[in-house]
């Protein structure tokens, strides 16, 4: 890669450091004929907008030509908005909403002042006031010529490196804003001086840096100089005798994965710099198609299943419980299946862990436990049997997190009417150790409900056989890992064997998941476990096929 130097806006930068300008002096069409400049609008549009603007905020126009510079420095989109309204509206008159020119002048060469206040304009609009790099809007021009110099150059390519500060808010809320503003500084210094002979660097966000790179070679060049980087924040920055140390995560992307505009650039170097977040940071990572793909696919279907409970597009399968000992049909484990209208039938490890991650999880698991109710309600009416027929329901962290879950549960079993002792809520083993304190208080409150409690995939999680008997617990259900194996290695036998005892000491029953073979199915019936469900007896079905088990196997 060649060196090239960064003339293309030092010389900006040098004046906008060094310059002065006594901002009072400026009048309401000077200014407006600067910004009028500065963002391409008609003058007769922008004067009006800023009069307006002005007049609104404070009904008549500011003493000082400094206050009426701020306010069109701070609101260019607010009065791009204005300026368009006012050129479509034949209605409004400027005569009435252009005060007359302020009376400010000033005594300095026109042409003087003018240069002044357009280095001012650029220092406010260009650079980043806390470092005094470029920032997102000049950097992003300059991001834009460098990719149109590289399509007439097909053996040279552009390339972003996406900085990240790792922790930094941590170090903000610990030593203070003003201490994070000082490192931040002593970042921004670090990196311009490495930077600055090869490349383009700005400050984006509050903890973000962004290098532009012209004339790439190969992506080992881009390897290098991400790990340089590195190299240079490893050495501790020195706040008031104490030293703090910084790392960062770096997403790297180049022009030759095919990028017409550098918004798609900049997007590919930002997903591959969460990606070195989410590895762990203080590393690295490459942009690859395929991830681009996958958070475009994850994107859509985030926005699909937003849509989805709305479209009514979920649906409930039951998978039935047997009893091992009668081969009569027990109940039901309600499984949630999403028809999507385009990619058909979609299981839920597809789409579970986004709708916990979106929040989504806790309306979808209120609708599931509110149908599964009724439906029970519905079967127990048309089936009386006893004793009667259950319905299992999982709960995920979110839920047992959520404040108004019992309250919730409660009212869903008063709307539909259901024996509580006829609903099982299931909750995974990992959900209960992660915060056993307030897994105990929530599952004891649902007990006074009524409700059986389940622990899930038992023996797959945590070791919690020393908290178990501290939890209201009614059943343990063994997990299909376990199952899958009794019927070729002794081990996995005598594990399932140790929880059924140990289910019986504390008076609890088991189910055991996926029995999928006649020998296994004699297996647990030799260790006399009570239930069980799996394809053996029958795969997940919808509601009209349950209800035609029902009626063969009760």
């Amino acid at each position: 890669m060649q060196k090239q130097t960064v003339d293309r806006h030092s010389h900006l930068q040098n004046e906008n450091r060094t310059s002065s300008v006594d901002e009072s002096l400026y009048n309401l069409d000077e200014i407006a004929s600067l910004v009028s400049y500065e963002l391409r609008t008609p003058l007769t549009s922008i004067r009006a907008a800023l009069g307006l603007l002005l007049t609104g905020m404070f009904g008549t126009l500011p003493k000082k030509g400094q206050r009426m510079l701020e306010i069109a420095l701070n609101n260019t989109d607010r009065l791009l908005r204005l300026a368009e309204e006012l050129e479509h509206d034949p209605k409004l008159s400027r005569k009435n909403v252009v005060p007359e020119p302020s009376s400010f002048n000033s005594a300095a060469d026109p042409a003087t002042q003018r240069l002044a206040l357009l280095s001012l304009w650029r220092q406010r609009t260009y650079y980043d006031r806390l470092t005094g790099l470029p920032n997102q809007t000049l950097w992003i021009e300059h991001l834009e010529q460098a990719l149109v110099h590289a399509q007439q150059k097909s053996d040279q390519a552009v390339a972003v490196l996406l900085i990240g500060l790792d922790r930094f808010q941590i170090i903000n809320d610990s030593l203070g804003r003003a201490a994070g503003d000082r490192l931040l500084i002593a970042v921004a210094q670090r990196l311009e001086a490495y930077i600055q002979p090869i490349g383009i660097i700005a400050r984006l966000q509050e903890d973000e840096f962004a290098v532009l790179l012209e004339d790439v070679k190969s992506i080992d060049d881009l390897v290098s100089i991400a790990q340089g980087i590195q190299q240079l924040l490893s050495d501790s920055f020195n706040f008031e005798n104490q030293g703090v140390f910084v790392t960062a995560s770096i997403g790297i992307a180049w022009s030759q994965e095919g990028h017409a505009c550098p918004e798609d650039l900049l997007y590919d170097a930002d997903t591959a710099m969460h990606q070195a977040k989410n590895q762990g940071k203080d590393r690295y990572e490459i942009f690859d198609i395929g991830v681009r793909v996958e958070a475009i696919s994850r994107l859509r279907l985030e926005t699909d299943l937003r849509l989805a409970l709305e479209r009514q597009e979920f649906q409930i399968y039951y998978q039935p419980i047997v009893s091992l000992k009668t081969s009569k049909l027990t109940g039901f484990e309600a499984l949630l299946r999403w028809q999507h209208p385009e990619q058909g039938m979609i299981f839920p490890t597809q789409f579970i862990p986004l709708a916990e991650e979106t929040g989504l999880i806790n309306p979808i698991g209120e609708w599931v436990l509110r149908q599964a109710c009724q439906q029970l309600q519905i079967w127990q009416q048309r089936f009386p049997v006893s004793p009667p027929l259950t319905i299992s329901v999982n709960l995920s962290t979110q839920q047992i997190t959520q404040p108004d879950l019992v309250e919730q549960v409660r009212q869903i079993l008063d709307e539909t009417g259901v024996n509580p002792n006829s609903v099982k809520l299931e909750i995974t083993e990992s959900i209960i150790m992660e915060n056993p304190e307030t897994a105990i208080a929530v599952l004891k409150q649902l007990k006074q409900l009524g409700l059986e409690l389940c622990v899930d995939d038992f023996g797959t999680g945590y070791s919690s056989l020393a908290y178990l008997h501290y939890f209201p617990v009614d059943t343990l259900k063994i997990d299909r890992s376990f199952i899958s194996q009794i019927d070729s290695e002794g081990e996995q036998l005598e594990i399932v064997q140790t929880i059924i005892r140990l289910a019986w000491n504390l008076g609890m029953n088991v189910v055991t998941e996926g029995v999928e073979t006649p020998n296994q199915l004699a297996q647990l019936k030799s260790l006399r476990c009570e239930y069980g469900q799996g394809y053996l007896f029958s795969q997940p079905v919808d509601m009209q096929a349950a209800q035609q088990l029902i009626g063969q196997k009760l």
